[in-house]
């Protein structure tokens, strides 16, 4: 006698199989030289292919578009510990592009077939990836600048570096083919310069071009130009007690913020936390 079986019977007590396609929305909080609070945060979208290789591990490959932000103005004058940041009153966006390829295991197993996957799951992954970066400030015009090339350190960099993303989450089983996931991650980075501030100033007549000098040293200005909100700058030169000064060739900065002072104030490289929300569309493979 012939009988007709069910497809999971065949893969009973193996492994589960099956590729899934995932769409998500990101949120992103700046994490590196410039000042960052909740007011920084900012969004991007993404896309997912996932391919599941054994009963708890899976292979995936993302690409994001995700925009950075910080702003030394919403830091705290009044409290030492954020004051130089204020008097710093840099500014930058960066619409960075992520492309990694990453490890997932989850905590319990899928086996048998895709629809007996578990109500609800948690996952861990870590990676390794490229990111196109390019920082970018607006001027006193309102136009947005490409930081790179402007070299306001007197520096280059490049526009790609490479990343390390690391991540925890939960899925849960909408449907036999639909899952909703909740993730939350931090991006390594291999550069100092996602905002485009590491070192020290630099002297106004060793940069190289009207643009740095004016781009690199931003204290004295009255309104944070990211924003449009003007400055206390009465508390900076009074209170604080540092005075605003004026090169030979007319470029004015506050005194702490002297040529030979640091610029980037924070130690290590710049990288970035995300929390993702996305839908995932499975669909099975045979063998």
């Amino acid at each position: 006698m012939f009988s007709i079986q069910p497809v999971f019977a065949q893969n009973k007590g193996r492994a589960a199989k099956y590729y899934s396609f995932g769409a998500h929305l990101i949120g992103s909080y700046f994490w590196g030289d410039l000042y960052s609070n909740v007011k920084t945060v900012r969004s991007g979208v993404g896309l997912q292919y996932l391919h599941k290789t054994t009963e708890h591990a899976s292979i995936t490959v993302d690409l994001n578009y995700i925009r950075l932000v910080a702003d030394d103005a919403e830091a705290n004058v009044k409290k030492p510990k954020y004051s130089p940041e204020y008097i710093r009153n840099l500014h930058m966006r960066n619409d960075v592009i992520e492309f990694a390829i990453h490890g997932r295991y989850e905590l319990l197993p899928c086996m048998d077939y895709f629809t007996k996957r578990k109500k609800m799951n948690a996952f861990g992954t870590i990676g390794l990836g490229v990111l196109y970066t390019n920082p970018q400030a607006k001027d006193s015009s309102g136009t947005w600048r490409n930081l790179r090339h402007i070299q306001t350190e007197n520096r280059s960099y490049g526009a790609f570096t490479a990343y390390i993303p690391v991540s925890v989450g939960v899925q849960f089983k909408l449907t036999g083919h639909l899952d909703l996931e909740l993730e939350l991650g931090y991006r390594f980075s291999f550069t100092d310069y996602l905002d485009d501030a590491k070192g020290k100033y630099v002297e106004t007549t060793a940069l190289p071009n009207g643009d740095a000098r004016y781009l690199s040293n931003r204290s004295a200005e009255e309104y944070d130009a990211f924003t449009g909100k003007s400055r206390n700058m009465e508390y900076i030169t009074h209170d604080l007690g540092y005075p605003v000064l004026t090169t030979s060739d007319g470029y004015s900065y506050v005194a702490s913020t002297a040529p030979g002072q640091q610029r980037g104030t924070r130690f290590g490289l710049d990288g970035y936390f995300v929390g993702m929300v996305r839908i995932v569309y499975i669909i099975p493979r045979k063998g």
